[in-house]
């Protein structure tokens, strides 16, 4: 799934509108940031390396000149590096960033794909940018790659695939035998009754 361009997070700062002195409404804004991330695949397994790109604009008026950039790994991705040089806690890799108004900014963090749990199906990547200090994140987004699906059971155990021991099949199978038989034995004895009368 491709990075996706989130919209501001509830609470973050909008335009605000000011009057000029000469009494005419003019409408002022700070930063206008979006932000994607992407490693160009969809599909990935146990040890690819991976090599994310967050990009983060600022289209409003005003640069942002005080950000943090973070991204945040799923587990099942090893840090590797980043460029530029950002500092790497646990799984989150943080970037401080100054965008002018108009301008961009780019980000990168190669990863290298480990074990992950059997039931996992997607590794994630999430990018956010937020006022320095601040834990609130002024946007964000992630993007996702489908990890292998689990092998499926072979054809010749069907007991297995649907969670029934194979010994309840052998049982089900012998008391059907049975009670054919009896059937059997009955209509016999029902014929030869017939016969005899």
């Amino acid at each position: 799934m491709a990075g996706l361009v989130a919209v501001p997070v509830a609470g973050a700062p909008h335009p605000v509108a000011r009057t000029q002195p000469s009494g005419a409404a003019s409408a002022t804004a700070g930063p206008a940031l979006t932000i994607s991330v992407s490693d160009g695949r969809t599909a990935v397994k146990t040890g690819d390396q991976l090599t994310y790109l967050i990009t983060v604009r600022d289209g409003g008026p005003a640069g942002a000149p005080h950000l943090a950039v973070t991204q945040t790994l799923s587990p099942g991705l090893d840090f590797l590096s980043a460029v530029p040089r950002a500092t790497a806690a646990g799984r989150r890799v943080t970037w401080p960033a100054a965008i002018p108004a108009g301008g961009t900014r780019a980000f990168r963090v190669v990863a290298r794909v480990t074990r992950t749990p059997a039931r996992q199906l997607r590794l994630s990547a999430v990018a956010c940018a937020s006022g320095r200090g601040s834990s609130r994140p002024i946007v964000c987004a992630a993007h996702l790659d489908r990890l292998p699906a689990a092998a499926p059971e072979p054809a010749s155990r069907p007991a297995r695939q649907a969670g029934i021991p194979p010994l309840a099949y052998a049982g089900a199978a012998l008391a059907v035998l049975a009670a054919a038989v009896l059937a059997g034995l009955a209509r016999r004895r029902a014929r030869l009754r017939r016969q005899a009368g």
